[in-house]
């Protein structure tokens, strides 16, 4: 959960645009430090404005609009640090006595100048999930709505519903009351959210969700979660019980239990994207799906029923006309060996297997023998650990202007744990292109040019990292 702190007024200045009162930058003294939260994307007369309001130098204000940050770092009194693309925090020292370093971002606040929307969004990844309400009124789905109903407090002035998907926002979403309680519908995407309740002021927890988990401030969130599937086995009607366990649950036997129907049995809930193993169990007895035609060996000999969520790549390896047997393997089936058996083509071999949009490395594997993709120029990795890498849908290409001599050239950052053999970019005239999907948040990374690491020479965000060097810094937004 997001706290909100509030800042005294005393100490939070606003500058204001006249006549269009434009809330355009923040102050505060914090800390032993003066700290300007400013809004880049302004005009030049509110930059002009800015300037004289806060006494900056005109090449400071020139150097900081232009994006110059390392100048300002480099060559004046203040310490610049880009929050987000087009917001940055200036922090400058009230007295020799004001500690070092300036208080980290985590500390800063945004408060009203910036709406929820400027937000990164809480990325709740989970491979699936099952709600459990001992008050079932307090979440529905109704006309594809996700409807959630705080009962009672029927003495409460305002309720308030903030959670994941509003970034904690603790105005926007006003509950209703009704003669049953509190209401609020969202239009929601299938997946796991956690939030709360602010009732006259006071956070709490859904009284009539049993599902929550802690947060960091040492209290506990509700979690609800929107379903995109509903698993049907309709037989064994005079089973005493049925079980769902696969892939997405570590195989758990015991945990995901169907309720009965009229004709079988169901079990809704939410599922990655990707795809799926799984199998029910019938009074302790597994067994496949019957009406999945689905169904792919796991490598000990059995067979497991498949099912996909989201979209499919189709992965196509031409040529090897006269292989026997050709294997799809890859982190996405856990490097499987005898799962994904490719079909034959006029043209050679394909398989189309469904993915959630990501990064993802894989290889063939012809009559044994274990092959890059000869047709995708991108790799990660190096001799005999190298491996094919494709972006499914992706929503980044990083980019590096230049360097036509160099014979290698790698992108490595937070998205995969600064390997140093980091994925290989493609040289395309005069670019070198890496194309990637990240998911939305900031992300720090480096040029590896033939070995040595270097920063992203057209990004001018930037952080110092602990080797007393620069990372160039990127966000993806939601």
């Amino acid at each position: 959960m997001k706290k909100i702190q509030l800042i005294i007024p005393l100490l939070l200045l606003f500058s204001l645009f006249a006549g269009n009162l434009k809330l355009y930058s923040q102050a505060r003294i914090h800390n032993g430090w003066f700290e300007l939260q400013v809004n880049l994307n302004i005009s030049k007369t509110e930059q002009l404005e800015f300037g004289q309001q806060y006494n900056l130098d005109t090449l400071i204000i020139k150097r900081l609009f232009d994006e110059d940050f390392r100048f300002i770092n480099d060559s004046t009194e203040w310490k610049l640090e880009a929050i987000k693309p087009g917001l940055v925090l200036l922090a400058k020292k009230l007295s020799a006595k004001s500690p070092e370093p300036p208080p980290p971002l985590s500390e800063i606040i945004l408060s009203e100048l910036y709406t929820s929307a400027d937000y990164f969004p809480v990325i709740q990844d989970v491979a699936y999930g099952v709600n459990n309400l001992s008050n079932h009124r307090s979440f529905r789905m109704i006309e594809n709505k996700a409807c959630f109903m705080l009962t009672a407090f029927e003495n409460a002035n305002k309720v308030i519903l903030s959670g994941s998907f509003n970034n904690w926002n603790t105005m926007e979403h006003s509950m209703q009351k009704t003669d049953s309680g509190w209401v609020s519908c969202l239009s929601l995407e299938a997946g796991k959210y956690s939030y709360k309740y602010i009732v006259d002021g006071r956070w709490m927890a859904d009284p009539g969700n049993l599902t929550a988990e802690a947060n960091e401030q040492g209290t506990t969130n509700s979690v609800v979660f929107v379903y995109n599937h509903q698993f049907d086995l309709k037989a064994h009607k005079a089973a005493s019980s049925v079980f769902l366990a696969g892939t997405f649950n570590n195989w758990r036997p015991d945990e995901l239990k169907l309720s009965r129907t009229d004709d079988g049995w169901k079990l809704p809930l939410y599922l990655r994207e990707g795809t799926h193993a799984y199998k029910y169990i019938v009074d302790g007895q597994w067994i496949n799906d019957p009406e999945n035609p689905d169904q792919r060996p796991d490598g000990r000999g059995n067979l497991n029923s498949f099912i996909g969520i989201g979209d499919e790549l189709l992965f196509v390896l031409n040529g090897f006309k006269s292989a026997e047997n050709v294997i799809l393997t890859g982190d996405f089936n856990a490097w499987n060996e005898h799962e994904l058996t490719m079909n034959r083509t006029d043209s050679g071999w394909e398989l189309a297997y469904t993915l959630a949009p990501g990064n993802y490395e894989y290889k063939y594997i012809v009559d044994g023998r274990w092959i890059l993709d000869p047709h995708n120029p991108y790799s990660t990795g190096s001799g005999d650990f190298e491996n094919s890498f494709i972006a499914f849908q992706p929503n980044h290409v990083f980019a590096l202007n230049g360097f036509v001599s160099a014979k290698e050239v790698l992108i490595s950052g937070s998205f995969n744990d600064w390997n140093e053999n980091g994925y290989h970019m493609l040289r395309k005239k005069n670019n070198w292109v890496f194309p990637i999907f990240l998911k939305p948040g900031r992300y720090s990374y480096k040029f590896i040019v033939d070995r040595q690491w270097i920063t992203d020479p057209d990004n001018p965000y930037y952080e110092k990292n602990e080797f007393g060097s620069d990372n160039s810094v990127l966000w993806i937004n939601p």
